[in-house]
């Protein structure tokens, strides 16, 4: 369980990480494309460690 715990401190911390980027961007030099690409990321770490999407396509682990 503790591993969990780490992970999820880590994608928390990837996520603050993004989010500082991506106000950044938004503020310096409004960019839509690079906007999108850091939305596009924080979207696919929600996906792979929260929702736990790659589960669905395994044969043992999907519900």
């Amino acid at each position: 369980m503790r591993g969990h715990y780490r992970t999820g401190i880590l994608v928390l911390i990837a996520l603050a990480v993004l989010t500082g980027i991506e106000y950044v961007i938004a503020v310096s030099f409004p960019s839509t494309a690079l906007l999108f690409l850091v939305a596009i990321m924080k979207a696919a770490l929600v996906l792979y460690y929260f929702m736990h999407v790659t589960s669905l396509w395994s044969e043992e682990g999907g519900h």
